[in-house]
């Protein structure tokens, strides 16, 4: 079980481990790689090692997350969430036409707080 900040953390790592290392779109890349980043033991470290090469305030991650009350003390299971990160990611490539980090963080933001999970 995963606590929305721990998602957060993770699919902003298979982010920017596909799009700036890898410089991968593919969407089969990016959930590999999160499905990969929920089962590390430390997501602020790898937070910190995935985004250290971009201009990204990963204390965002946290004003985000904790402005959404509704999720902040929820656990989600790993099913329930890889769709949702998965649309996120689309989205902010598609839709957004971009491979900007906070607009992914945004769009991820909107996903959950808009998509009903048990």
């Amino acid at each position: 079980m995963f606590n929305i900040k721990e998602i957060f953390k993770a699919s902003v790592c298979s982010f920017c481990e596909n799009i700036y290392e890898y410089n991968s779109i593919d969407e089969g890349d990016f959930i590999k790689s999160l499905k990969y980043f929920l089962r590390e033991e430390d997501f602020q470290d790898c937070l910190e090692v995935c985004t250290s090469e971009i201009a990204y305030d990963i204390d965002n991650i946290e004003n985000v997350c904790n402005d959404s009350y509704l999720l902040k003390y929820k656990q989600f299971e790993e099913r329930d969430v890889i769709d949702v990160c998965k649309n996120a990611y689309l989205l902010t490539l598609e839709k957004d036409k971009t491979i900007n980090v906070e607009a992914f963080v945004d769009n991820l933001a909107k996903a959950f707080s808009s998509t009903k999970i048990p």
